[in-house]
C-alpha cells in the first residue's frame, strides 16, 4: 500500500476528486488514489505539481 501520509497533498488530491466527481477524470484520480498508486504518478496525471508537496 502507498504511503498516504502527506497531509497536504491528500487535500489537494481530494479536492480534485471533488470537483472533477461524475468525470473520467475525476474517477481516474479517484482509481489511482484508492488503488495506491504513488503520489508522484497521480500528481502527473492530474495536473499538480509534486514538488509543491513533497515532503523530504
Amino acid at each position: 500500500m502507498a504511503d498516504r501520509s502527506n497531509k497536504a497533498l491528500n487535500e489537494v488530491i481530494g479536492q480534485m476528486i471533488r470537483i472533477w466527481d461524475g468525470t473520467i477524470h475525476g474517477q481516474t484520480i479517484k482509481n489511482m488514489y484508492e488503488n495506491g498508486t504513488d503520489y508522484e504518478s497521480i500528481c502527473d496525471v492530474a495536473g499538480i505539481d509534486y514538488e509543491d508537496y513533497r515532503e523530504d
